[in-house]
C-alpha cells in the first residue's frame, strides 16, 4: 500500500514538473489564435490587437512625463465648455422629412399613403450615407491594421484626448488611458462612440495593471458582444469578471453572483452566488451605516421604463390587467401648483396643503414618479403645519393630549412633521446639525404616539446626543412602543437587540421577517440574509440568503449612479447611452435593467413580419434598419436575439408581462425560429400567475388549433378566466365569445371539431367547463421570500397611515390626479366607491354601444354590397337595350319603351350575381 501510494506521488511529482515545463517555453504565437479555430489562451493579449500599448517607458522620468501631460490633460477637459456628461444624439431620420410624414403622411393608411411613405422613405435611403455596421467578430479584423479614430470636433478636447492617448500608450500611464477608454466608450464631451478603441484600451489597461473595473468591462463586451467588436464568448467573459470580482469589484462581483445563481455561462452553484452576492451586500450594508444618524437615505427607486405607458402592453391591458398610476410629470407640477397656492398663509384650510407639499418634498415619491428632495422647502411647510399645532400654551403632556382628541387629524398630522422635523435638524437635511432641537421635536411627536418620533428618540438614547446620556433601558422601551405599531425600523433595531441573546434569536427573526414584509426595510432584509446564511433560529438555506443579499446588494447602490444616468439619458432622446447603461444593469442580474433594456430594443427595431413594419404608419423597417440609434450595437438581428434574451431572463425573474413577451417572439420568430409550442408554453406559465392577456392568447390558440388541439372548450376557459382576471377587457373578449359561440353552434350541428370529448353540455356552463386536457387550478409559488415579488406586505388601515411617509405623500397625489381627470360628472358621483361604480356603468355602456356600432356596420356593408349588384344589373340592362334598339330600328317607341321597364323590375328570385339571393325586400332596402 504504501509503494503504491509512492508511486502515485511519483507520478504526480512528475506531472507538475512537465506542466511547469510547458508554460515556461510556451510562446505567445504558441497560442494564439488563429483562424483555423485554434485556441486563445485567456491571458494572452498579443492577439486582440494592442500590441502598440505595450511598448512602455518604466523608467522613473517617464512615469513623470505621463502623469505631468495627464493632468494637462485633465485641465484642458475641466476647462473646455462641454461637459463630460454632454454626449453628440444619433438621430433618428431627416428632420424636415419625419416632420411631414408624421404629421400628415403618417397618420393616413391606404394604397397612397403607403405608396408615398416606400417613396419618400426610399429616396431617403437613396441619399443617406451608409450606417456603419461594426465588423463581425474578431477573427477577421483583429490582425488587421487599426483604423485612426477621428479628431474631435472642438481643439482643446481634441488636444486634451491626444494627450490622454500619449501619456497612456508611450509612457504607460494608467489614469490616462483609463480616461481615455470611459470617453471611448460612453461617448463623453461629444466624442464620438468608439467601442473598438474602448475596448482594446480596457484589455490592455486589464492585461498591464489588472485593474478591477477595466478586467470588468472586457467581461462584459465579451459577455454581450456589443457592437461586434469581438465575438461573444462566456467562457472569457467568465474569466475576466471573475478577476475582476477578486479585485472588489462590486459590479463583477453582482454579474458572477447572478451567473452562479442561474447558470450562465457556468455551472449552477448556489454557494458560489452566495458568495459573491453577500460580498456585494456587506459593502452595500456598511455604506448605509456610515452616513447620518438613523442611516443613510436610501436611493431612488430603479425606474421600469414601461410604467410611463401603464405596463408592457399598455395601461389595463399589462399583468392581471389592475390600474396603474397615472401621475405623469405634468399632474406633479400641477399638483405643487395648486397646493401652493393653497398653502399660503397661515390659517387652518392652508394645513392640509403645507402638509402635503412637505411630505412631497421630503420624499421626493409622487406616485409612480420621482421628483428631486428639497428640504428647505420640505421643512419650511413642515414647520408651519407642526409650530401651528404646539403653540404656546400646550406647555406640559396632558394640553397636547387634549388637543389630541379634539383634533385628531390635525394631531395626526402635526406628529409626522416633528418627527420628520427631528430628523432633518440630526442629519442636517435643509438645517444645520442641532441634536438639541432635534431632540425637542422628537419629544413632542413622541407625545402624540408617532412611531417615526419614538424610534428617533430611541436611537438617541441608544447612541447618546447633546443633551442625551445613553440610556439602553430608555431605548429598548421606545423600540418597543414603535414596534408595537407596526414601524419597520424600530422593528429592525428591537430585533438587533435581541439578536445579542442566542435565546431570543427567533424572536430576532420574527421582528426583521414583519418590517421586510411590511415595507421591504433595508437593514431587515439583510440581517433576515445573514439569519438564512449562518442558519440562526431557521435552517441554513442557500437559495434564502442568496435572494436576500441580492436584494441588498442591488439596492444600495448609493455609488453607482448607472440608471439615474441611463434613465435621463433615455428621458433626452439618447437611446443608445440608455440601451448601453441598461444593458451592463441587465448583466448584473438587475431585472428591471432586463425589462428596460429589452423594451428599447422591442421599441427601436422591427419586431414584426417585413410586410407588416414596412407598411406601419408608426415603425417603418426602411428607417428601424438604416436610421435606428441602435445601428451601431449590433446587427438587427443580433439584437432581436438578445431582446428575447433578456425578456426572458427578466421573465425569469418575476416579470408577468416579459413572459408574454416570450410567448409573442416565439410565436411570431422573432429572435428565434417560430415555435407554437414553446409559445403556448410561456403563455400558460404567464397565465398561472394571472395574466389576462397570456389567458387570451391561449383561449385564441386553443379556439384556431395553433400548437394545440383545437377544443372550443378549452378556449371559452380562458377567454371567460381573461374575462374575470381583467373585467376592463369585456369588450375584446365578449366579442371573442360571440365568434367562439357562433363556430361552435355551427360545428355541433354541422358534424365539425369542437373538441372537450363527450363533455359537450358544459362549454354552456360557467368557465366553459373543463375538458380532460383543462388546466388545475391556478396556484401562486409560495417558495422564495416575498421581497423579491415586490410584496411590501399588508397594513392594517389603522397603523398605515402613522409612520409610512412615502405612501402618503403617493397615495394623495394619486387621488389628486384622478379627481383632476375624472371631471365633474364623476366628481358629483361623491366618493372613491360611486366612482367606481360609474366607471363600472360606464364600461358597460361602452361595451353595449360598441356593439351596437359593430351591428350597424355589418348592416350597412350589406346593404352597399347588394346596391352595387343592383347598379351592375342596371348596367348590363343598359347595354342590352342599346344593341336591341340598334338591331330593331323598326320596332316601335311604345315596344321599347315597354321593354326598358320590364328590364327596370327586379325578379322575384333576386338579383343576379347575389350569393344571398336576397328577393325584392333586399332590392327596396338597398334603394330601389
Amino acid at each position: 500500500m504504501v509503494q503504491k501510494f509512492s508511486r502515485k506521488r511519483v507520478l504526480l511529482a512528475c506531472t507538475i514538473l512537465v506542466a511547469i515545463s510547458l508554460v515556461a517555453n510556451a510562446s505567445p504565437e504558441s497560442v494564439r489564435f488563429t483562424e483555423a479555430g485554434a485556441q486563445q489562451h485567456p491571458l494572452d493579449t498579443s492577439s486582440l490587437g494592442i500590441e502598440k500599448f505595450h511598448d512602455t517607458t518604466t523608467t522613473r522620468d517617464g512615469a513623470e512625463i505621463g502623469q505631468k501631460l495627464y493632468l494637462e490633460a485633465i485641465k484642458l477637459l475641466k476647462d473646455s465648455n462641454i461637459q463630460e456628461e454632454d454626449h453628440v444624439f444619433i438621430p433618428q431620420s431627416s428632420t424636415l422629412v419625419r416632420s411631414f410624414l408624421s404629421d400628415e403622411i403618417q397618420k393616413q393608411k391606404g394604397i397612397l399613403p403607403t405608396a408615398l411613405r416606400l417613396v419618400t422613405q426610399g429616396f431617403m435611403s437613396f441619399f443617406r450615407s451608409t450606417p456603419t455596421v461594426p465588423p463581425s467578430g474578431p477573427e477577421e479584423t483583429r490582425d488587421a491594421p487599426r483604423t485612426p479614430p477621428k479628431k474631435h470636433r472642438d481643439p482643446s478636447i481634441a488636444k486634451a484626448m491626444d494627450l490622454l492617448r500619449k501619456s497612456g500608450d508611450d509612457y504607460g500611464n494608467d489614469d490616462a488611458l483609463w480616461t481615455l477608454a470611459n470617453i471611448y466608450f460612453h461617448g463623453h464631451y461629444k466624442s464620438k462612440r468608439d467601442l473598438t478603441q474602448a475596448f482594446d484600451m480596457y484589455a490592455a489597461l486589464a492585461d498591464r495593471s489588472g485593474n478591477a473595473t477595466a478586467l470588468q468591462m472586457v467581461g462584459f463586451m465579451y459577455s454581450t458582444g456589443l457592437g461586434n467588436v469581438v465575438v461573444r464568448d462566456e467562457a472569457r467573459a467568465i474569466l475576466y469578471t471573475t478577476f475582476a470580482a477578486m479585485a472588489n469589484n462590486t459590479a463583477a462581483e453582482l454579474t458572477m453572483g447572478y451567473k452562479y445563481l442561474h447558470g450562465i455561462g457556468t455551472k449552477k452553484s448556489c454557494e458560489d452566488s452566495v458568495l459573491y452576492y453577500k460580498r456585494a451586500a456587506d459593502k452595500a450594508y456598511a455604506k448605509f451605516l456610515n452616513g447620518p444618524p438613523l442611516g443613510r437615505t436610501m436611493p431612488p427607486t430603479k425606474v421600469r421604463l414601461t410604467d410611463k405607458d401603464g405596463g408592457t402592453y399598455g395601461a389595463g391591458a399589462s399583468g392581471p390587467g389592475q390600474s396603474q398610476s397615472s401621475a405623469l410629470a405634468s399632474d406633479i407640477n400641477d399638483f405643487i401648483e395648486f397646493h401652493r397656492y393653497l398653502a399660503d398663509g397661515d390659517t387652518a384650510q392652508a394645513r392640509p396643503a403645507q402638509f402635503q407639499l412637505g411630505i412631497l418634498f421630503y420624499t421626493g415619491i409622487a406616485g409612480s414618479t420621482t421628483i428631486p428632495r428639497d428640504y428647505e422647502k420640505a421643512g419650511k411647510y413642515l414647520k408651519k403645519v407642526a409650530e401651528a399645532f404646539f403653540t404656546a400654551k400646550m406647555s406640559d403632556q396632558a394640553a397636547i393630549l387634549e388637543a389630541k382628541k379634539q383634533r385628531p387629524k390635525e394631531a395626526d398630522d402635526a406628529g409626522i412633521a416633528a418627527a420628520l422635523l427631528g430628523k432633518m435638524y440630526w442629519r442636517g437635511e435643509g438645517y444645520e446639525v442641532n441634536e438639541s432641537t432635534a431632540r425637542s421635536w422628537f419629544l413632542k411627536g413622541s407625545i402624540l404616539h408617532n412611531p417615526v418620533a419614538l424610534n428617533g428618540l430611541g436611537m438617541m438614547y441608544l447612541r447618546g446626543a447633546e443633551g442625551v446620556p445613553v440610556n439602553p433601558v430608555g431605548a429598548k422601551k421606545c423600540f418597543s412602543q414603535a414596534a408595537e405599531l407596526n414601524y419597520p425600523d424600530a422593528q429592525v433595531n428591537m430585533g438587533l437587540l435581541l439578536l445579542h441573546d442566542s435565546k431570543t434569536h427567533d424572536l430576532a427573526y420574527k421582528m426583521f421577517d414583519e418590517a421586510m414584509q411590511k415595507g421591504q426595510n433595508f437593514q431587515a432584509i439583510y440581517h433576515l440574509g445573514e439569519m438564512h446564511h449562518y442558519g440562526l433560529a431557521v435552517p441554513k438555506s442557500c437559495s434564502y440568503a442568496a435572494s436576500y443579499y441580492k436584494y441588498v446588494a442591488e439596492r444600495g447602490d448609493w455609488d453607482d449612479p448607472l440608471f439615474t444616468h441611463s434613465y435621463d439619458a433615455y428621458q433626452a432622446g439618447d437611446i443608445e447611452y440608455a440601451a448601453i447603461g441598461y444593458l451592463q444593469a441587465a448583466e448584473r442580474g438587475i431585472e428591471v435593467g432586463q425589462s428596460n433594456f429589452a423594451w428599447i430594443l422591442d421599441r427601436e427595431l422591427p419586431t414584426s413580419r417585413y410586410l407588416t413594419s414596412l407598411t406601419s404608419p408608426s415603425r417603418t423597417a426602411l428607417v428601424a434598419l438604416a436610421d435606428s440609434a441602435l445601428v451601431a450595437l449590433g446587427t438587427p438581428s443580433r439584437l432581436l436575439e438578445m431582446a428575447l434574451v433578456y425578456w426572458t431572463r427578466s421573465a425569469n425573474q418575476g416579470d408577468l408581462d416579459a413572459r408574454v413577451k416570450m410567448g409573442d417572439y416565439y410565436f411570431t420568430g422573432i429572435g428565434a425560429e417560430a415555435d407554437v409550442t414553446k409559445a403556448h408554453a410561456c403563455y400558460k406559465v404567464a397565465a398561472e400567475e394571472r395574466s389576462a392577456m397570456a389567458m387570451w392568447n391561449l383561449g385564441w390558440m386553443h379556439e384556431n388549433g395553433f400548437g394545440v388541439p383545437k377544443d372550443f372548450h378549452l378556449a371559452k376557459y380562458w377567454y371567460d378566466r381573461s374575462l374575470d382576471t381583467n373585467p376592463k377587457a369585456a369588450l375584446p373578449v365578449n366579442l371573442s365569445l360571440v365568434k367562439l359561440n357562433i363556430r361552435y353552434i355551427w360545428n355541433y350541428l354541422t358534424g365539425g371539431e369542437t373538441g372537450g370529448g363527450e363533455n359537450t353540455g358544459s362549454f354552456w356552463s360557467s368557465h366553459g367547463g373543463k375538458s380532460a386536457s383543462s388546466p388545475p387550478n391556478d396556484k401562486l409559488s409560495e417558495e422564495g421570500p416575498s421581497v423579491l415579488e415586490g410584496d411590501s406586505g399588508s397594513q392594517s388601515d389603522e397603523n398605515k397611515n402613522t409612520w409610512d411617509v412615502d405612501e402618503i405623500g403617493k397615495s394623495e397625489i394619486e387621488k389628486w390626479t384622478s379627481q383632476k381627470n375624472a371631471g365633474p360628472d364623476d366628481e358629483d358621483l361623491g366618493g372613491d366607491e360611486r366612482f367606481q361604480d360609474g366607471q363600472g356603468i360606464a364600461e358597460e355602456d361602452d361595451l353595449v354601444e360598441g356593439i351596437v356600432i359593430i351591428g350597424l356596420c355589418m348592416v350597412v356593408g350589406y346593404l352597399m354590397y347588394i346596391r352595387q349588384f343592383r347598379f351592375a344589373n342596371n348596367n348590363n340592362n343598359n347595354n342590352n337595350n342599346n344593341n336591341q334598339n340598334n338591331n330593331n330600328n323598326n320596332n316601335d317607341q311604345r315596344n321599347q319603351n315597354n321593354q326598358n321597364n320590364n328590364n327596370n323590375n327586379p325578379p322575384a328570385d333576386g338579383l343576379p350575381g347575389d350569393p344571398n339571393n336576397p328577393g325584392r325586400f333586399a332590392y327596396y332596402a338597398a334603394g330601389g
